[in-house]
């Protein structure tokens, strides 16, 4: 997108003005960036080394917004590996949250080069066939997420770190569907990261969105998924995708 709008000031900011701002000024205004078109939260992607321009993004917009376009006009960060594979009825995936990379930008790139870190697969009999039983790192099913609604609604039963089970369907929860019903669950959480903000300790807030929820990473974490995601700086994790393992709770100060 070009432009975004300020909802706590009413004025539309093209990204050139906006990129010309003090480092202050853009800070202040982050958080109150919507779509000019259905006010869906929005998010500055600031102009990349490869010569790629500034630009806002929303992500997800609201239903027949007119700005709405497939994940990869966006822009910006490192390229989400494309999706190739297929998942089989019957599969079952044994999510390792330490396999492959965590956080990947939304931008699908053809020519990138595969993902690493392949799966270890073995066959579990059940009834009279063998069922097809391999591991799975947030990153590849970060993908699947992103990239195939079919499989983000499908009954593909995944085996969590506590050895639970769920579906795909349950136990992948995007942002905007979090319910009171998923606090203290543990889940696979994903969506997109507006803007980051650093911490005295070296580590990260994450915004989300208006009233979702902020993710918190410590400094190894935070170097961690730089490395992974091949990104220089913090700012650069802006308009990202990530997928997170965890339990949703609350603060001492009510928020998430």
């Amino acid at each position: 997108m070009e432009e975004a709008k300020s909802r706590t000031t009413g004025v539309v900011w093209d990204a050139e003005q906006f990129a010309a701002l003090s480092t202050g000024e853009r800070d202040s205004l982050r958080d109150s960036l919507v779509c000019t078109a259905c006010g869906a939260d929005a998010y500055y992607i600031r102009e990349a080394r490869n010569g790629r321009r500034a630009c806002f993004g929303a992500r997800p917009h609201r239903a027949d917004c007119e700005l709405a376009s497939f994940v990869t006009d966006d822009g910006g960060g490192a390229p989400l590996d494309e999706v190739d594979e297929l998942i089989n009825a019957g599969d079952i995936f044994r999510i390792d949250p330490n396999r492959g990379r965590t956080i990947r930008h939304v931008r699908n790139d053809p020519s990138a080069p595969d993902s690493t870190g392949g799966s270890a697969v073995r066959y579990a009999r059940r009834g009279r066939g063998n069922v097809r039983q391999s591991s799975m790192g947030l990153g590849r099913l970060l993908r699947q997420l992103v990239l195939r609604e079919p499989f983000r609604r499908s009954q593909t039963l995944l085996i969590m770190s506590d050895d639970s089970r769920q579906t795909v369907r349950s136990g992948c929860v995007h942002l905007s569907e979090i319910e009171e019903k998923h606090r203290n669950r543990l889940r696979v959480y994903w969506g997109t990261i507006r803007f980051p903000r650093p911490k005295d300790d070296g580590g990260a807030w994450l915004n989300t969105g208006w009233g979702s929820p902020t993710i918190v990473i410590n400094a190894e974490e935070l170097a961690a998924v730089l490395e992974r995601s091949g990104l220089e700086e913090l700012d650069d994790l802006s308009g990202s995708f990530f997928a997170i393992m965890g339990r949703l709770r609350e603060t001492a100060n009510g928020k998430q």
